[in-house]
């Protein structure tokens, strides 16, 4: 029997106009992400092609060559650091005209530049400025090497990450979606689930059906919660295959970097936050994907059980659609206004939506609060959809009678 609720559910979840409205506007919105990322790598292909690298290239070795003129002048530089910085930066000078020379070589003879040749040429290059970099530096140039190396192993382009590609577009449509339309669209699609059929009386003959009432409830909420997933994460994965058939997917080996930690100390008698030093590391684009749609999925089911809440306790879905939209807009214009409710917003799952900065950690930099961590964001997610299903269930067991 229950397993028929959920059935009869999805069809009148699937028998509603606004059902195929909101999907056609989540696809038509997937295929701006494309338009977008596709703009994005023709700009980008465009200010990295020879001719234009070539031109940049000789505006640097000028300033350069303007800068050892400097040093060599700058009187109030001992002998020895004069030196120093002459010999760095004449190396630099030399790695730029080597450049300019391999650039002009490529347009010459029309082919195409290998970026594995640069990439190695600045992996040499950290590799000698590691044996003479202080302690803290020498664990920002070791990352650097650990990147290039990964990038040279797994035979990834150094520019992948602004490429078009399969896995780039996902990722880029989850952030996006995520933090700006994922909780209207949710709204939208939602709010009226429960509030719509008060006033009709449709709830009065699923009550005279031989199934308790948690389990009436609990239909709508398993599709409410399943459909919502499924559409959104579905629509994601097609454009991705799309986009990666057409364009290539990408490497899932891509390094990306995570682990930013914070903590407070006090210098001059004030309290600051300040970052960690040797937290931050990289990881590979696969595991980063997957934390990222793990969150998405995690914050769809502290939306839906916020949504399903306020539409259970209302009656009308208008008053349901209402409060969620004024509980979202105005926790973010108090999230904007108030230091005090941004180191709170750890503890409240309205502010879960920055994916990017959750995951690298660099959210605590932005709200100051040191429990705004992936792991803490999941916690508390589960536990408030789990608080908002109770409230759900404790409210219609009161209310199923009056309808």
């Amino acid at each position: 029997m229950f397993m028929g609720l959920i059935k009869n559910e999805f069809i009148k979840l699937f028998s509603k106009k606004k059902t195929y409205i909101i999907l056609f506007l989540f696809i038509a919105l997937s295929g701006v992400f494309v338009a977008v990322n596709e703009v994005s790598e023709n700009n980008y292909l465009k200010y990295n092609s020879p001719k234009y690298r070539v031109s940049n290239m000789e505006e640097n070795i000028k300033y350069q060559k303007e800068y050892l003129d400097s040093i060599a002048k700058d009187e109030t530089l001992s002998e020895e650091d004069r030196t120093k910085q002459l010999a760095s930066a004449e190396e630099s000078l030399s790695y730029m005209e080597d450049e300019l020379a391999r650039l002009k070589e490529s347009m010459i003879n029309e082919e195409e530049i290998d970026w594995r040749i640069s990439a190695q040429a600045e992996l040499d290059s950290l590799k000698e400025e590691l044996k003479t970099a202080d302690e803290e530096n020498k664990f920002y140039i070791k990352n650097n090497i650990t990147k290039i190396q990964t990038h040279i192993d797994h035979n990834i382009p150094m520019d992948e990450e602004s490429l078009n590609k399969g896995f780039n577009y996902l990722l880029l449509n989850i952030m996006v979606v995520a933090s700006g339309f994922l909780a209207f669209g949710l709204i939208l699609f939602n709010a009226d689930s429960v509030s719509t059929e008060y006033n009709p009386g449709t709830l009065k003959f699923l009550l005279i059906q031989p199934v308790t009432r948690v389990k009436v409830l609990l239909s709508k909420y398993i599709v409410m919660l399943t459909s919502s997933i499924i559409l959104i994460i579905i629509t994601q994965l097609v454009f991705c295959l799309g986009v990666g058939l057409v364009k290539g997917f990408g490497s899932l080996n891509r390094p990306i970097l995570v682990g930013h930690q914070y903590e407070f100390v006090v210098e001059f008698g004030e309290k600051i936050l300040r970052e960690i030093p040797y937290t931050i590391h990289y990881i590979p684009l696969s595991q980063y994907l997957l934390k990222a749609l793990l969150l998405e999925c995690i914050i769809i089911v502290v939306m839906v059980s916020f949504i399903f809440m306020i539409s259970t306790i209302s009656k009308s879905s208008v008053i349901a659609m209402t409060i969620t939209i004024g509980a979202l807009l105005g926790s973010n214009i108090v999230y904007m206004l108030s230091s005090t409710y941004k180191k709170l917003s750890a503890f409240i799952f309205l502010h879960f939506t920055n994916i990017e900065p959750i995951i690298t950690g660099t959210i605590v930099r932005e709200t100051k609060s040191l429990h705004f961590t992936y792991n803490n964001v999941i916690i508390v997610s589960i536990i408030t959809s789990f608080v908002f299903l109770l409230i759900s269930l404790g409210i219609f067991k009161r209310r199923d009678i009056q309808i």
